[in-house]
């Protein structure tokens, strides 16, 4: 809980105090120190934890920083070269001097993950931005003419004057998602700020401009061979800018065994020897790829390091995970990253790199070749679709015997995108009145329940199918999911992660790869495998990825202590008498869970999660502000 926040109210002097409980709100162990400033109209202040979070002040602009920039010397270059002494400076000066020069041009500048709060005194203006792909992330809410902003939530929720509530729409997003995603929160009075996002308060007003974004102008002016030269360089490029600054006993690697860790590991290698690799396994043979980690890890000769997690584990950590999410977070991986950040740290590292992106930039998750295959459907003449091939299906059974399947593929086929991607999801095949309190669900119309899925795929700079996919999964399993997980959990225990997939020149190198080339056939992450035939050894290239999954579900049922948790929490009164959901989901949940374990189990963790989130933060006797 490191990170910064402030208050900007024109007309009013800020006393340096005001932003105490803020402050209080980003602290966890290991703290190095604070800055406030605070005068005329604005306060801004940093707790600091790691280098690159800070505050600085020159004449007429202040900005205060949180900030893991790879390219620090090429923006001295730049500042050198107008006459500047850029020796010992530190980054948010430097970032208060190109943006004297170039204003708020000078984002573009800026490589690697920040989020930023500028003061620029002479126009009065505040700007508010974070980086391209959203690994840091900053909350803000307006109350008045206040604007608060923080990189945490709960640093919101200490400082306004007027209580918070619940926001409705935001409940089936989060379970739709297991999160709620941007620019929504679970309160109705804050938002989060968007990847790729500056925000400007001036004169009252509140505008905000996205300044880059991932295209998909597809080139098609390359053999494959180029592609895959390309893509391997680039991933090379990317891995070498993140491990320059840093000293090879105090970096490691998250090595899950599959494709994308695999390869950071590998270019890694190249640089340092050994490379520190961490992964967590189960006994549960089916949760568990250790073997393929232990692959690379023996390719590539590294210094690994992994750890057996039971249940027992999980349950010691659930208390921690609820505690530092400020926002219902049910990504149940998140107790396996932090376990294996947690390893990390026991043995000295500093700096993780990670692979999260692979899969959303190449095509590598394996509902991209499963849609392909309904939007085959429709490459069909019309005519033979619907005087033919339809009448005919309409005669077979409406089961979910062999002979029903055909029926079943055209049903789900004339679903359009996003919602058929989607269209697995528990909740979005359960009728809302079997969910909701029917009170509480008038104030969730669930025909906006894909609102955000669908602004995002719309939205998408492309002509392919699949891209726009690739685009909506960017935004949302990546900005609001993965990011968050990965990133908080390490910082949960101490460790700064960095993700070189996520270098924004390769992903606008993947814009312009040719769909195809991602999604060969059914192949999926075609040209990725390409780049990497030579490099990763071949059974961990072609295997099936399973990553930091858990076994949760087994584990409430069958593990003492978390079905005792899951029971309590089902049946306390205090769960069934919120006015979100139906009595009759817990029990209902409850009974399907013995039948199908692993799909009901995650669906029991969301609500899980939420009761737990809902006693700690929002029923919390301490209050804040915060309406019950």
């Amino acid at each position: 809980m490191s990170g910064l926040c402030g208050i900007c109210q024109p007309g009013r002097v800020l006393d340096p105090r005001v932003l105490g409980p803020m402050l209080e709100m980003l602290v966890l162990e290991g703290e190095k120190g604070r800055q406030v400033s605070a005068g005329p109209a604005i306060a801004l202040g940093v707790a600091a934890r790691w280098e690159g979070q800070e505050l600085v002040e020159i004449p007429g602009v202040r900005i205060v920083v949180d900030a893991d920039l790879y390219n620090v010397p090429e923006l001295k270059a730049r500042l050198n070269a107008r006459g500047h002494d850029t020796k010992d400076w530190s980054v948010s000066r430097c970032l208060c001097y190109l943006y004297e020069i170039e204003g708020v041009d000078f984002l573009q500048h800026l490589h690697g993950a920040f989020s930023l709060a500028l003061w620029d005194e002479r126009s009065q203006r505040l700007l508010l931005a974070i980086d391209r792909l959203g690994a840091k992330g900053l909350y803000w809410s307006r109350e008045g003419n206040r604007l608060l902003f923080a990189t945490r939530l709960g640093a919101i929720c200490s400082s306004r004057m007027a209580p918070l509530k619940l926001n409705p729409p935001a409940l089936p997003q989060y379970l739709l998602f297991s999160v709620i995603p941007h620019p929504m929160t679970i309160y109705k009075e804050v938002q989060k700020l968007a990847p790729a996002t500056l925000l400007v308060y001036e004169k009252g007003e509140v505008r905000q401009k996205r300044y880059w974004d991932l295209e998909y102008v597809e080139a098609r002016d390359q053999r494959e061979e180029a592609w895959a030269e390309q893509v391997r360089n680039s991933m090379r490029t990317a891995v070498y800018s993140q491990i320059e600054d840093c000293s090879p006993d105090k970096v490691g690697a998250y090595l899950s065994g599959g494709t994308d860790s695999s390869s950071v590991v590998a270019f890694m290698s190249e640089r340092h020897s050994p490379v520190n690799t961490f992964s967590i396994h189960f006994a549960e043979a089916a949760y568990s790829e250790v073997n393929f980690a232990r692959t690379t890890a023996g390719h590539f000769r590294t210094a690994h390091h992994e750890k057996q997690l039971g249940a027992r584990d999980t349950f010691e950590a659930i208390s921690k995970i609820i505690r530092y999410y400020d926002e219902p977070f049910a990504n149940s991986s998140a107790l396996g990253a932090y376990h294996c950040a947690a390893l990390a740290r026991d043995a000295g590292v500093e700096t993780l790199l990670a692979g999260d992106g692979g899969d959303e930039l190449f095509g590598g998750n394996s509902r991209y070749a499963d849609d392909k295959r309904f939007a085959l459907y429709h490459s069909l003449p019309s005519w033979l679709r619907r005087g033919l091939i339809e009448p005919l299906a309409q005669l077979l059974p409406a089961n979910d015997g062999r002979l029903g399947l055909p029926r079943k593929y055209i049903r789900r086929a004339e679903i359009p995108n996003p919602l058929r991607v989607f269209s697995y999801n528990h909740f979005l095949n359960t009728p809302p009145e079997d969910i909701f309190d029917p009170d509480f669900l008038t104030q969730i119309d669930p025909n906006s329940w894909m609102n955000v899925a669908n602004e995002h795929f719309n939205s998408a700079r492309a002509s392919s199918e699949l891209n726009r996919l690739l685009y909506l999964d960017v935004k949302m399993i990546l900005a609001d999911n993965d990011l968050r997980k990965v990133t908080g959990t390490a910082e949960l225990v101490g460790i700064r992660v960095r993700y070189p997939l996520l270098d924004y020149r390769l992903v606008e190198l993947t814009g312009r790869i040719p769909t195809e080339l991602k999604l060969k056939g059914f192949e999926k992450r075609y040209i990725f495998k390409k780049a990497m035939k030579s490099i990763l050894p071949k059974e961990v290239l072609y295997k099936k990825k399973h990553g930091f999954g858990v076994p949760l579900g087994l584990w409430l049922l069958k593990d003492r202590q978390m079905n005792e948790l899951l029971q309590d929490v089902f049946r306390d009164a205090r769960t069934r008498q919120r006015g979100y959901f139906r009595s009759s989901l817990y029990d209902q949940l409850l009974l399907q869970h013995g039948e199908h374990t692993g799909f009901y189990g995650e669906i029991i963790w969301y609500l899980l999660v939420f009761e737990l989130w809902h006693r700690k933060h929002f029923d919390n006797p301490a209050g804040l502000h915060r309406d019950e």
